[in-house]
């Protein structure tokens, strides 16, 4: 018998081809299951996920509500919270808290108040769906906002003007702070690049179908309407974005329709873009003021109703509050209220075009932490306590441009 040395032996070349052939398919079929097997696994692994993140509707007070666990499951806050009546929702930059039996809750230290009551059953805290969809959602992932666009235009609405004067106070009537507001605003949004345009720039008596109707020429826009409050004991600032269809609303006051009209209206169209655009004012201007928050509402004031565009009113203040309107009646504060507008356009802006390092549009968190006091206190806050008197007020505003 012959002995050859191995290192002499070496397949023909016929062999040596399909050795290679067969090694490559083996290789290609290898890859391909593995494929296979990988992919499988990830969709396991989504449907897994889908599935613990899938709303559980709770029919309460003939309404869809769902849980504060499942709101916080589904939106991936790492703590949750529940002692008795009272939620807490915490993450990194974010945080919810809320109190059966209330119509409030807070998202980052800001106030808003809900459509329906909050409920409570024994395993559970519960809010509507509907506040979910048209508050929740919207406010913390604006950048999910179906149709929003990145906006080049700024309305700006002074309210009252000419014969109408609004509210007064010690110093000054509501028409005049609202314009100077409107002015500081102005400058510092066409520093940041936004075209600006105002519903008036002098004391002229502009009708709020005429507002609209000038708001409503223009697209990728925004729309600010600027107030001033009065009422016996009230002090803080409050905004409002649209009530959306079939939500009684949180006011009744001036030009309002009663809280009975529920119906849909042109401006329910951006009903998500317009409570994120008020949420961004809102928090705006808490981080730049002391001042009480009396919350995010819904309502149906009439500029609000027909408007094409994302739109928020604004009632930046009590004029008739001794401590309140003096702060008013100062340059320095209007213009922090100013500086606020045009910060939350910037804001809002960048939320919804995935701009923003994170995604939640309210910008309040530095001024209000989400969690200073104990989930088992009450959300009700008292009254600012001003640390530092007010500046003295200016003179009145006359503006003639």
């Amino acid at each position: 018998m012959m002995s050859f040395p191995l290192r002499s032996l070496r397949p023909l070349p016929f062999l040596t081809a399909c050795l290679r052939r067969w090694d490559c398919a083996f290789t290609l079929r290898r890859v391909q299951l593995l494929r296979i097997i990988l992919a499988f696994i990830l969709a396991s692994a989504f449907v897994s996920r889908v599935a613990a993140e899938d709303w559980k509707v709770i029919r309460a007070d003939g309404r869809d509500y769902v849980s504060f666990a499942n709101v916080a499951q589904f939106y991936r806050f790492p703590h949750y919270t529940r002692v008795s009546r009272s939620v807490s929702l915490r993450g990194d930059r974010r945080g919810i808290r809320a109190q059966a039996g209330t119509s409030e809750f807070s998202i980052n230290g800001v106030r808003f108040f809900s459509d329906y009551p909050l409920l409570a059953n024994p395993e559970e805290n519960l809010i509507s769906a509907t506040d979910v969809a048209k508050i929740i959602e919207p406010v913390l992932r604006p950048n999910k906002i179906s149709g929003a666009k990145k906006i080049d235009t700024v309305v700006l609405d002074p309210g009252h003007g000419g014969d109408d004067s609004g509210t007064s106070g010690p110093w000054d009537n509501e028409k005049n702070y609202a314009l100077d507001v409107a002015l500081t605003a102005r400058e510092n949004l066409l520093r940041a690049g936004f075209k600006v345009e105002m519903t008036r720039v002098r004391d002229d008596s502009v009708s709020l179908e005429d507002r609209v109707a000038f708001a409503n020429r223009f697209s990728n826009a925004v729309f600010i309407s600027i107030h001033f409050n009065s009422a016996q004991g009230g002090s803080g600032v409050e905004s409002y974005a649209l009530a959306p269809e079939g939500v009684p609303s949180n006011a009744s006051t001036e030009n309002h329709l009663s809280s009975l009209d529920t119906q849909w209206y042109q401006g329910n169209a951006q009903d998500t873009a317009n409570i994120a655009l008020a949420a961004a004012v809102h928090g705006s201007i808490l981080s730049r003021v002391s001042v009480f928050d009396r919350g995010v509402r819904h309502a149906r004031f009439h500029v609000l109703r027909d408007i094409k565009i994302p739109a928020v009113l604004v009632e930046a203040g009590f004029l008739n509050d001794r401590i309140e309107g003096a702060h008013i009646a100062t340059p320095q504060y209007r213009q922090q209220l100013g500086l606020a507008i045009a910060q939350a356009v910037t804001t809002y802006n960048r939320a919804v075009n995935f701009q923003s390092s994170g995604p939640i549009i309210v910008a309040a968190a530095t001024n209000l932490p989400p969690h200073a006091h104990s989930i088992t206190d009450s959300l009700g806050e008292a009254a600012p306590n001003w640390s530092n008197p007010p500046q003295k007020p200016s003179a009145a505003i006359h503006s003639s441009n």
